[in-house]
């Protein structure tokens, strides 16, 4: 019975130990849509898109709503002018006070407020196109860190089956050593064989913990967080995509090259802006006007109303600053042209070298699932003849280091297949989230 009280006390250091934190579970979909919801960059361009949306709502409203104003005001100290130049000493009488109401709406004026308008509408436009573009990025950032992580998960994996493997043929090597079989270089070839693997063990554990790091920090959890990765990696159909028919998809649909459009015809209104500022503006106005208080106002008819014409010319002294604003606006277009010309190029070399990429990585499949199945095979035979002793323990390391080589080439091209399969969807405009 005096045991039970030393049994507890031993015990009682391996109780206080907090337990291992769980590995929480996450799909493609949901890490990417994580990332997102975490990416400081799309906060920014969803934060950019609003604010341009709602300065288009803004141009909108003073272009089609009337302007309301009220007036009240009244001499407190001095002589008023609404009551015979009375001297009013810090006091505020009814008959020193006027109050007026108006309704003031544009009706043309030349056509401003529309391409006003127009510029406000594009400059939304072009930043809901600035916002798809950083979401694509973010989201082929996020894909490629949940691929990369579960890539060294699976290295670490083969890699720890290597050591094992390594430890049995130690474990053999020295059986046979003591039974007059094989050489004591033998024995110490297949120790050194196992230390190697050791020591790939320990560099893939901590490859692993790299893209761990990379992958909780894109979902602002704690670095060394353990995640646990529910990766579909059946490649389906490897056939690849008609890059002719994607070229034309991806001109009419990639967010860079809708941006530069839109920046172009926003340029365009700004030129048309600029131009019609040099010209005289006709502008019709309506108004309605109603005074309350004071000896001044209207005996009738209150309310009054008119429609107004007015014809200006902007030669005011200042034609040169007119002139050089639309050379600006002239300049500013062409360089929006030249900014989409470059888009497209962009967008034509981006999409054929993900094309070439993406070919590769089939083929490299391809060959190294070949190549795992004949390594596995040849890792068999020269196992069952180094049994029987008729294979030497060079023959045998050679063979599990090819078995090896080509389990984790496999591993990269089928990771690197769906990675590059991601980048083309990219180059295309194909949305990732």
């Amino acid at each position: 019975m005096r045991l039970i009280p030393l049994l507890l006390l031993l015990c009682a250091p391996l109780a206080a130990q907090p337990a291992a934190p769980t590995a929480e579970s996450y799909t493609l979909t949901a890490y990417v849509q994580a990332a997102l919801e975490k990416s400081p960059e799309v906060r920014q361009a969803r934060e950019s898109s609003q604010a341009a949306a709602y300065q288009w709502k803004s141009q909108f409203a003073a272009a089609t709503l009337p302007t309301l104003g009220f007036t009240l005001q009244g001499p407190f100290y001095g002589h008023s002018t609404l009551n015979d130049y009375r001297f009013n000493v810090w006091r505020m009488e009814r008959q020193d006070m006027s109050a007026a109401t108006s309704l003031n709406l544009n009706l043309f004026n030349s056509f401003q407020d529309y391409l006003k308008t127009r510029q406000s509408r594009l400059s939304r436009d072009s930043s809901l196109e600035s916002l798809r573009s950083v979401t694509q990025s973010r989201s082929f950032e996020a894909l490629r860190a949940f691929y990369d992580l579960d890539l060294k998960l699976s290295l670490q994996d083969v890699t720890d089956q290597n050591l094992a493997a390594q430890a049995e043929q130690y474990r053999l090597t020295e059986e046979l050593y003591r039974n007059g079989m094989k050489s004591l270089s033998d024995l110490l070839k297949s120790e050194t064989d196992w230390r190697s693997a050791e020591q790939r063990l320990a560099a893939a554990v901590a490859d692993t913990k790299s893209s761990l790091v990379t992958f909780n920090i894109l979902i602002e959890r704690d670095p060394f967080s353990p995640a646990a990765l529910k990766a579909d990696l059946d490649p389906g159909a490897t056939v690849l995509p008609q890059v002719a028919l994607d070229l034309a998809r991806a001109l009419a649909q990639k967010p860079d090259v809708l941006k530069a459009r839109r920046d172009l015809e926003r340029a365009q209104a700004g030129l048309d802006l600029a131009l019609q500022g040099m010209t005289p503006t006709l502008a019709v106005n309506a108004t309605l006007s109603r005074a309350d208080l004071g000896p001044g106002r209207p005996a009738n008819p209150n309310p009054y109303y008119q429609l107004g014409l007015s014809l200006s010319a902007p030669f005011n002294f200042n034609f040169a600053s007119q002139y050089f604003n639309y050379r600006a606006s002239a300049a500013e277009k062409k360089r929006s042209a030249a900014a989409l010309a470059s888009a497209e190029r962009t967008v034509t070399s981006d999409l054929h070298s993900a094309y070439i990429v993406l070919e590769r990585a089939y083929k490299t499949y391809h060959i190294t699932s070949q190549k795992e199945v004949i390594a596995s095979r040849n890792l068999a035979i020269v196992n069952e003849r180094y049994k029987q002793g008729s294979a030497d323990v060079i023959t045998l390391a050679q063979a599990q280091l090819d078995y090896l080589s080509a389990r984790v080439d496999r591993a990269q091209a089928l990771h690197e297949a769906f990675i590059n399969r991601a980048l083309y969807k990219l180059a295309v405009g194909d949305p990732l989230w």
